[in-house]
């Protein structure tokens, strides 16, 4: 048996094995103007960098993805394609033939299948930051004289060596604060909109006292190609609205061009046959009264469970959900003490489904998770939102709920459809 195995795993070279892998889950990254920064498309530099992917495929650190479930993007390496990587760098990383043409695997990104609105940073912006992090909101003007719908989303960083991530969020004038977000937003500013304002943990200003509810449209990472919405879903734009775009920067530096002006993609639709949006879960009174997670404090875990609907409403007043609402995806959103998160539907018959379950939660990580089968909330659901934190460290401070890097949240973000009634 020994034999036999050792006689499998000699067989594996790059261009018939590793390569495939490394095309269909690691370039879009690791590119010459990606993100990732070291060159995955140079296979002398993936052989000497070789120990290192041994390690990190090995661990399940990269490609990065945190969730267990059903799910349409997962981009995660199966357990066979680790073996396979880790078996060619034992072997000491053979090339074989590279006239041997190998099928590659089946792509798992999402793209978004055409494009008819497109906004734009005003003017480009410059980090503050020599190095390292920055987290940067934009208010961009939705301009336009009807109402439609968003059926899909895309991001075109400006300059990919340096944008992390992007999310987008719609602002409505007959949201619950009304058009009262609006002279906030300006505030934020500081009446310099291009250069917007410092939005760590979401599109509200770091720091703000004021936990200004605002809806999300989607999320972009590194990689990918945007997506279109489930078929025959959209979120309703009404005319007067306006888009907050946020950008984490991630300064190399080594880098001398570290100018941006990103824009975003849109699909829309006149109409739909399901009004859609994303409705984050939590619980109410944690904003207003906190949610302590004291110093030196493991394993502290912040629960709420309950009929959504009535939240989910607070910031979508359009939305009728009185027959219930199916599940189409969902994203988690902690900040840097966060350790695992879960989102479960209990259903009225007593029996648990497992909707998302990031057991290492990664901050610099969140995706939009969508479900292979979408699911039905109905009468007598409920949904439970499971946020688990560590505050350990030597320096470490009573930590509560709120905008900055130093708070903490806890927030399920679903992508919901109305129910049409039976």
């Amino acid at each position: 048996m020994l034999l036999l195995l050792f006689a499998c795993a000699s067989e594996v070279t790059f261009y018939e094995d590793v390569k495939p892998i490394v095309d269909a889950r690691c370039v879009n990254c690791h590119s010459p103007n990606g993100i990732g920064q070291i060159d995955f498309s140079n296979p002398d530099t993936i052989v000497e960098w070789g120990p290192v992917i041994d390690h990190v495929v090995g661990n399940q650190s990269m490609p990065p993805w945190s969730a267990e479930g059903d799910f349409v993007n997962d981009w995660s390496l199966s357990e066979a394609q680790i073996e396979t990587i880790q078996d060619w760098v034992t072997l000491g990383m053979p090339m074989g033939d590279s006239s041997i043409e190998t099928d590659g695997l089946p792509s798992v990104a999402t793209k978004l299948s055409r494009v008819d609105r497109t906004l734009t940073m005003p003017e480009s912006f410059t980090p503050s930051v020599d190095s390292g992090d920055e987290y940067r909101c934009f208010v961009l003007e939705w301009d336009a004289e009807t109402s439609t719908y968003i059926t899909g989303f895309n991001a075109l960083p400006g300059n990919a060596q340096m944008v992390h991530h992007i999310a987008a969020f719609l602002v409505r004038p007959d949201g619950l604060m009304g058009e009262s977000i609006f002279e906030s937003m300006a505030e934020w500013e500081n009446d310099d909109p291009d250069v917007g304002y410092s939005c760590f943990g979401g599109p509200t200003l770091t720091g703000s006292s004021s936990q200004v509810p605002i809806a999300q449209i989607a999320q972009w990472v590194p990689g990918n190609q945007g997506m279109d919405f489930p078929e025959g879903t959209g979120i309703p734009v009404d005319p007067g609205s306006k888009i907050i775009l946020q950008l984490h920067y991630n300064v190399d530096p080594m880098q001398t061009d570290r100018s941006d002006q990103t824009a975003l993609q849109f699909s829309l639709a006149d109409t739909v046959d399901s009004t859609a949006a994303y409705a984050p879960w939590l619980n109410g009174l944690w904003p207003v009264s906190g949610m302590p997670i004291p110093a030196g404090a493991t394993g502290v875990k912040h629960t709420v469970e309950g009929d959504p609907r009535g939240f989910f409403n607070l910031l979508n007043p359009n939305l009728d959900l009185e027959s219930g609402f199916v599940i189409h995806g969902m994203m988690m959103h902690m900040h840097r003490l966060g350790r695992s998160g879960r989102l479960i539907l209990n259903k009225s018959d007593g029996k648990q489904v497992s909707l998302l379950n990031i057991p290492k939660w990664d901050f610099d990580w969140q995706f939009t998770y969508l479900l292979n089968t979408p699911i039905v909330f109905e009468d007598g659901d409920t949904l439970t939102l499971e946020c688990v934190f560590d505050n350990t460290a030597a320096d470490a401070v009573d930590v509560d709920w709120g905008e900055g890097t130093n708070d903490e949240m806890c927030v399920g973000n679903l992508y919901i459809s109305i129910l049409d009634s039976p």
